[in-house]
């Protein structure tokens, strides 16, 4: 039976064997030694009333014809002796040696079993359904029934100092019938202290070369050790709120002290902090609590010993774990981090505490120097408080900072005078917060009542100042402990202890002198004064809090406080004398915007400036001029003051970044010259991945950020007048005003690049929209998790330019066979065409102003700002701005394909494609980059192929703004052309083409594209009502002849404009001559005469009236 399950008394007991090593129990110590076959029991103390060469112990054995498990009424009475029943594990016995076990017998030979009085014991919960294994259950049942029994436990002291003559609180302990053995003294211990729980752990009980291992052992990988590892966790959790609650009590404390048989002086912080200058210390013994720390300076640390410890000659080789487990049978508790750091931090302050101590007499002096203390408000002394803390702390980490760039060190008298001088400043608040707050005066009328109660009453009552105060000196007190372990652990005291008081002076004053003012300076300095005229009544200025504030508040956040000198003057001022004013600058921001303030205070209440975002509140950071030579800067006050601040040089840039970093953010929020704001959204969640560094985003997910879109654009002025063109998108995203750390991104998109995006969607099925942007040679993603999917498609139909806005019009999608926009020949160069970006299938759509708003002469499509045809497919899209001047937009139609219209533009910088970036090749996104960048410089064509010929008719009109009268083919195109001296005429005749009327209001144009004409592709010009038309028969071909019409010829050069017509500007009809066109039947000339205006009669005899 194992020594920690005292209570299994159901189970088989046979005499105890060689315990055998567990496979599941943590291992505290990396070696082991080999088992002696004789196990001798070697205690490390002995007791005033021990003899160092005693007896066995004075217990009677027990009857094996009437053994019993519970101790009897003269067991009880002989347990008072503290040799029959020692106070502590760590009390000496007698030397005993044990006889090896026996041989294994047959089970329960000779064994009486009897029921128990008492009642059940509860040893676990859930039944079959327990998470526990049973085995952790019977492990742990005893150890968990002492800390919920109300009844006196059995505690055992293996402090060093407190193992003399404690007595025990005993409760009858069951026994082990096989050898005799009271499984009470084998029973794991309860430690007292926390501090001597973890002293144990320090203790050197291995081999040579043994070290503390807080390491599992291999076999530590199983459920059962994993359930043991969290349950030994939790009772060393509730051992130390045990020790801390119930065996320090006053109670039990006296009782335990007066048994004593020798007095033992408890553990002095001051002895603690004293013992802990002397010598050094390594690095690691730094991070850990006095109590931690081995060697000959943790027996100093200890409570003195009444007399040496003998040793026995038989325990000066290390003992073996296996020794261990079956002489003490104890299981050392596992230390708690928690535990650890409280401790750690309590010894820090304590040492802390112990060397301002030294201070206080000067301290107190140099506080009632001015005036006596009684006269003095609360709120004085927290402001003073406030004061020596921010200074302290600031003094405090320029010495870390200057220790560990290697500029100082102790060997330097300066920088250990700043430590110093850090330490009595720390030491200038902690005296004000124990010694003066709460014996104030303010606080009398609330009784005996602690700070936090204090608290609670003022904050229910209304009196917000009260709370305020307070709930500030609650701050000092938990940041001096924060900074206690800083000085701890750069060992600081230490240095200043080994240094000497004398030789390192420090300034113990409390107050700081500030000279009076005029009341009307006064009134300025203190924040009273405003530009206005008439009394403020709107409230009270901002309070202590607000203007000292130690860290992030409910309201506010902190980014540091500096001390600066402040000057106050004015123009009407003739006399140039200034006075220095001391103050303490604090840089914060509201949690509901992004604005940034500047608290400038004084000590005491004579100086209370907030630079903020209302002016008539007070000054702003318009009002700030900054002077970056002299590391300073200049506040335009109410009523034509000025206070001039001067910084140390790290101050002005830290205050000079944090400014300027937070107005350019919110700044990136509000439309620049030639922007507008065409959506915003609070974005549920916002993830920025950027390969560079450094990380301009945090790179995990931000919720609440802030997004808005705006759309760039220029103007254009020309000889038509001025307009606006689009220039692409900026997008902008700013963290939530809640968080205190402002991260923003902008980026241009959709300007010389294609817009890359992925609709995604997040963990919880929330819409998502991916945008990648590549610039200075990196890419970056940003994923932008929506609300709804209404605000992702409002956005990326934006990003597009597929929506409609007021006063715009979109014609139905009209699908298409193909798209493509390719660069025309280069025939001087010896370029062919090159295809740029080409869909195999998709739709068009065309958007455009309603034609009621158009207000300048040209048609509705020339000079329209809002004029554009979105082309979607599977995997992109791009929208083509056809934002253009008279005669930039030229048309093609091919002979061979009617459903193929081509139209040519110059370049143009409103061009926007989009892909979807999972849908297309990796290398696809740089070479739409680079053919965007080419149409900037380049004229490119558009092709379109419609899949019926009114679908070209549709979108012709709604680009060009001519409808369609009649498009047909011709079999001969051919005109007489009269020779310049002679009167003779040539025929240019066209074996093949393409004719079109089309008409915008009143004007009608014939549009003709020839196949196999030597002298030009395409021509067009104006049809009138006065011009005739003659219409006849011709071979079996329908004919009509325009009589002496007015046109230009087609052009020959190698522009490849010269294939395009331009519908809004004609080039000037200087021919007048005779067009013939033949039809294939007679349903087209009919078509085509009734498309023309004009008088359509039959054919002449005579000829033509220049005949």
């Amino acid at each position: 039976m194992s020594t920690r399950d005292p209570f299994a008394f159901l189970e088989k007991e046979p005499r105890p064997v060689a315990v055998k090593k567990p496979h599941w129990r943590e291992k505290l110590f990396s070696k082991e030694r080999e088992k002696d076959k004789e196990k001798n029991i070697n205690p490390p103390r002995r007791t005033s009333k021990s003899k160092p060469n005693g007896t066995a112990r004075g217990q009677q054995k027990p009857r094996l014809d009437a053994s019993h498990r519970w101790p009897s009424a003269q067991d009880v009475l002989n347990a008072a002796s503290p040799i029959s029943n020692p106070a502590s594990a760590t009390e000496i016995y007698p030397p005993t040696s044990f006889p090896s076990p026996p041989r294994k017998t047959r089970a329960r030979k000779g064994l009486k079993v009897r029921f128990s009085d008492k009642d059940p014991e509860v040893i676990g919960e859930g039944g079959d359904e327990t998470e526990a294994p049973t085995m952790e259950i019977s492990l742990n049942r005893g150890r968990r029934s002492e800390y919920d029994s109300k009844t006196p436990q059995l505690q055992v002291d293996t402090s060093l100092g407190a193992a003399d003559g404690v007595s025990q609180a005993r409760t009858p302990q069951r026994k082990d019938t096989s050898d005799g053995i009271n499984t009470a003294d084998l029973k794991p211990l309860l430690i007292q202290s926390p501090q001597d729980s973890e002293f144990l752990l320090t203790l050197n009980l291995g081999g040579a070369g043994s070290r503390l291992s807080f390491r599992a052992s291999p076999e530590s990988n199983s459920f059962a050790q994993r359930v043991r590892a969290k349950m030994q966790a939790e009772e060393g959790r509730a051992l130390q709120h045990g020790c801390q609650d119930y065996p320090s009590s006053p109670e039990e404390d006296g009782p335990r002290t007066e048994k004593k048989s020798t007095a033992v002086s408890p553990e002095n912080p001051n002895s603690l902090s004293s013992t802990h200058k002397q010598g050094g210390t390594s690095p690691i013994e730094l991070n850990l609590p006095a109590a931690l720390t081995s060697g000959p300076e943790l027996r100093s640390l200890s409570p003195p010993k009444p007399q040496p410890i003998p040793r026995d000659p038989v325990q000066n080789h290390p003992v073996s774990r296996n020794e261990r487990d079956t002489s003490h049978g104890t299981q050392l508790p596992k230390a708690s981090l928690r535990s650890l750091a409280s401790q750690v931090g309590d010894t820090a302050f304590t040492d802390l505490k112990a060397y301002v101590a030294q201070y206080s007499p000067l301290i107190r002096i140099a506080a009632e120097s001015g005036k006596p203390s009684m006269e003095i408000s609360l709120a004085e002394w927290i402001r003073a408080a406030v004061w020596w803390f921010l200074r302290g702390k600031k003094k405090l980490e320029a010495y870390a900072r200057s220790r560990s760039s290697g500029s100082g060190g102790t060997s330097q008298g300066s920088p250990l005078n700043n430590a110093k001088q850090a330490v009595v400043d720390l030491g200038k608040a902690l005296w004000i917060c124990e010694n003066v707050v709460p014996q104030h005066s303010e606080l009398s009328r609330y009784g005996t009542r602690g700070i936090d109660a204090i608290i609670a009453v003022a904050s229910t009552t209304g009196d917000k100042h009260l709370a305020d105060c307070l709930s500030l000196h609650q701050a000092i007190m938990s940041h001096l402990r924060s900074l206690a372990m800083s000085i701890k652990r750069n060992n600081i005291l230490p240095e200043l202890a080994a240094e000497g008081d004398a030789a390192v002076q420090a300034d113990t004053n409390v107050w700081v002198g500030y000279p009076v003012f005029a009341p009307d300076v006064s009134a300025v300095l203190s924040g009273a004064a405003t530009r206005s005229v008439l009394v403020d009544n709107s409230g009270k200025g901002p309070s202590i809090v607000q203007m000292m504030p130690l860290g992030d508040t409910s309201r506010y956040f902190s980014y540091g406080s500096m001390f600066v000198e402040a000057c106050i003057s004015s123009q009407e001022d003739d006399s140039q004398e200034q006075f220095s004013i001391p103050c303490a600058l604090s840089i914060l921001r509201d949690r509901g915007d992004w604005y940034v303030f500047a608290a400038i205070t004084s000590q005491s209440e004579l100086v209370n400036v907030m630079i903020q975002s209302d002016r008539k509140k007070g000054p702003t950071w318009d009002d700030v001029e900054w002077h970056v030579r002299s590391h300073s800067m200049r506040v335009r006050m109410p009523r034509g003051f000025e206070l001039d601040v001067s910084f140390q040089d790290e101050d002005f840039k830290n205050l000079w970044n944090i400014v300027h970093y937070t107005l350019r953010t919110e700044a990136s929020l509000q439309p620049e010259a030639g922007e507008t704001v065409i959506f915003e959204y609070t974005l549920k969640n916002f993830q920025y991945m950027d390969s560079g560094t450094p990380k301009a985003f945090p790179a995990e997910p931000v919720e609440r950020c802030r997004l808005r879109l705006f759309e760039r654009s220029t103007t254009v002025t020309e000889g038509t007048g001025s307009r606006s063109a689009h220039r692409g998108f900026r997008l902008t995203v700013l963290t939530s005003p809640k968080v205190k750390t402002l991260s923003s991104v902008r980026h241009i998109i959709g300007h010389g690049a294609p817009i890359i995006f992925g609709l995604l969607r997040g963990e919880d099925g929330a819409p998502a929209l991916m945008l990648k942007v590549k610039e200075d040679g990196m890419s970056r993603s940003m994923v932008m998790t929506f609300q709804e999917v209404q605000g992702r498609n409002t956005m990326h139909a934006l990003l597009l330019g597929m929506t409609t806005s007021d006063r715009e019009f979109k014609i139905p999608d009209i699908p298409l066979r193909a798209y493509s926009i390719e660069q025309p020949a280069d025939k001087p160069n010896g370029q062919p065409v090159k295809v740029h970006l080409e869909f195999p299938a998709g739709n068009v759509s065309v958007i455009d102003q309603e034609r009621a708003y158009v207000d300048h002469g040209y048609g509705p499509t020339v000079l329209s700002e809002h004029l554009r045809a979105f082309i979607a497919t599977e995997w992109g899209s791009v929208t083509d701005r056809l934002n253009l001047g008279p005669g930039e937009l030229k048309l093609g139609l091919d002979v061979n394909n009617r459903t193929v219209l081509s139209l040519y533009r110059p370049a143009q910088q409103d061009l926007t494609v989009s892909i979807a970036d999972n849908l297309v090749p990796a290398q696809m996104p740089d070479q739409i980059a680079s053919f965007m960048q080419i149409a900037m410089v380049k004229p490119m064509v558009r092709r379109f192929d419609f899949a019926s010929l009114k679908d070209l008719h549709t979108f012709q009109a709604a680009v060009t703004g001519f409808n369609v009268l009649f498009d047909g083919l011709a079999s001969s195109f051919m005109i007489s052309r009269r020779r310049m001296v002679v009167p003779i005429y040539k025929k240019w005749e066209a074996s093949f083409a393409r004719i079109q009327i089309v008409q915008q209001e009143k004007v009608v144009q014939l549009v003709a594209f020839l196949a196999d004409f030597n002298h030009g592709r395409c021509m067009n010009f104006v049809l009138k009502g006065t011009d005739t038309l003659e219409s006849f028969g011709r071979s079996g071909k329908f004919c009509i002849r325009l009589v002496d019409a007015k046109f230009a010829l087609p052009k020959t050069e190698d522009d490849p404009a010269s294939n395009f017509v331009c519908l809004d500007m004609l080039d000037y009809p200087s021919e007048h001559d005779d067009i013939m066109i033949a039809f294939d039947s007679e349903a087209d000339r009919s078509a085509f005469q009734a498309a023309v205006p004009g008088t359509v009669r039959e054919p002449s005899k005579m000829g033509s009236l220049r005949r």
